[in-house]
Formats: structure tokens, C-alpha cells, sequence
């Protein structure tokens, strides 16, 4: 077994083409599957809002060997030590959450570069590095920075500048933290987003969101959106619940 290629969906990504992910929060190597054959480029593991289970992920990422699908990590806000540690397991991006100032988007990236560049262990090694099945050499993954909050919109251009490799815009969070929570037609909030998108141009970053109203799938592709987070496994299996309840309960009512 050799450390595995690159994906051709972070290929894409890297040489400037959209792709389109789905959030994973339960973290089951079969809904990596699933998602690989469902079509999406990539999954994000979530260890914020998901299950943070590293023995699992590990299974996720194992899962998404060989096929063309990247995955991505979404970290705990502020967890450096995981930033090597995924890494070293071949997540092929890592997001920061919460990212509210240029020192905190130099130390995500510091995390994962080895010394003397950054404070990633000289001695971090791949999976199939250790096991002496692929050269030796840390992988650095996508450093991906998001923005959910005022502050972070404030200090978008130096976070911009740090050497992280994309933005990423929480809607939510960041709506909530503007005191406007889901008001995404706010003026506010739109110059808040707009803010974000100027800034990952300024410095030629990756830049993405999830489709949100008024900022749907179209308005964000034309605003140079290449990483679209498309739905997540809690949404999509709530929803099919839902809906296959109701369709049982109309057939059944008296």
C-alpha cells in the first residue's frame, strides 16, 4: 500500500475549478462511501457540531482511498494539536473555524508546517510513511479559514494575508454574531459576505460558502464560489425522514 495520489477533485480545486462537498457529522465510513458514490468532490469531516471520533474518521478516510472524492477535516475552534495530527492521518484539507485574526490564521498554518517553518512535529509522518510503504515527508493539506463572526469580517484582510489557502463563510454563524440571525437579505450582512469575497480575491484564495437565500448556488458561482458546501448528512437524513413520513400518513389518514 502506497500513500494515496492526490484526489482529482482537489486537483480541480487547485487549478481553479468549483467543487461541490457535503458536510459529514456522523462519522461513518458508510456515508463517505455513499457520498462517494453519490458524485460529491468532497466530504468534511465535522468535529465541531459532528461526532469527534478519530477512530472513525480514520475509517472515513480510509473509505475514500483510491476514488476521486477529497476530505476535508473541520477541526474544534483553536485545536492546533489536530491540525498535525489529521495531517499525518492524509486529510487532504483542514477548516479552522472562527477565525477572527491574522495571529490565529498564522498559527493554523504554522501547525501545519514542520519546523522550522511551523510547529508541526519534524517527526510527523503519513500513515504509510511510518508503515515505510511511501517516501518520507510530511503532507501539508489546504488550510482552509473560516469566517463566522463580525470580528473575523473586520479582519478579513490581514486573516487574508496570513497563508491560509482559502475562506470559507459560515451564513449562520456569521448572521448570528451580526445580532441577525438568518436575516441574510440584511444590507449588513450582505456587505459583511461581499467583504469576505473581496478579500479571498484580493489575495487569490479559494472562497466558498454553502447556497443561502438571496446568495444562491448561481449568485455564488458568479461571485467565483469554488468551494460550495451543497447539504449535510444530518439535513439530508432528516429530510428523507420527514418526507417519507408524510407520504405514509397521506395514504394512511382516515
Amino acid at each position: 500500500m502506497s500513500e494515496r495520489a492526490s484526489p482529482a477533485a482537489l486537483g480541480r480545486l487547485e487549478a481553479g475549478g468549483t467543487v461541490v462537498g457535503i458536510v459529514q457529522s456522523f462519522p461513518s465510513p458508510q456515508i463517505t462511501e455513499l457520498a462517494v458514490w453519490s458524485g460529491f468532490d468532497f466530504v468534511i469531516l465535522d468535529c465541531e457540531h459532528g461526532t469527534a471520533d478519530e477512530a472513525a474518521h480514520l475509517a472515513c478516510l480510509a473509505a475514500a482511498h483510491g476514488h476521486d472524492l477529497f476530505v476535508a477535516i473541520r477541526i474544534r475552534r483553536g485545536d492546533l494539536a489536530a491540525v498535525g495530527r489529521y495531517a499525518d492521518w492524509g486529510a487532504d484539507a483542514i477548516l479552522m473555524p472562527d477565525v477572527t485574526r491574522a495571529e490565529e490564521a498564522r498559527a493554523f498554518v504554522s501547525a501545519a508546517l514542520p519546523g522550522p517553518d511551523g510547529t508541526r512535529s519534524s517527526a510527523s509522518l503519513t500513515r504509510a510513511t511510518r508503515y515505510r510503504m511511501a517516501p518520507a515527508g510530511p503532507k501539508r493539506p489546504l488550510l482552509l479559514a473560516m469566517i463566522e463572526s463580525a470580528t473575523g469580517v473586520e479582519q478579513v484582510e490581514a486573516i487574508a494575508a496570513a497563508g491560509v489557502d482559502g475562506l470559507v463563510v459560515g451564513p449562520s454563524d456569521l448572521s448570528a454574531d451580526l445580532g441577525l440571525p438568518g436575516r441574510f437579505d440584511d444590507d449588513r450582512y450582505r456587505a459583511a459576505f461581499e467583504q469576505v469575497e473581496r478579500a479571498a480575491h484580493a489575495h487569490c484564495l479559494i472562497l466558498g460558502s454553502r447556497p443561502h437565500p438571496p446568495f444562491d448556488l448561481d449568485r455564488l458561482l458568479g461571485a467565483g464560489h469554488r468551494f460550495v458546501l451543497a447539504t449535510s448528512d444530518v439535513a439530508v437524513l432528516a429530510g428523507g425522514l420527514r418526507s417519507a413520513l408524510a407520504a405514509v400518513a397521506r395514504t394512511t389518514a382516515p
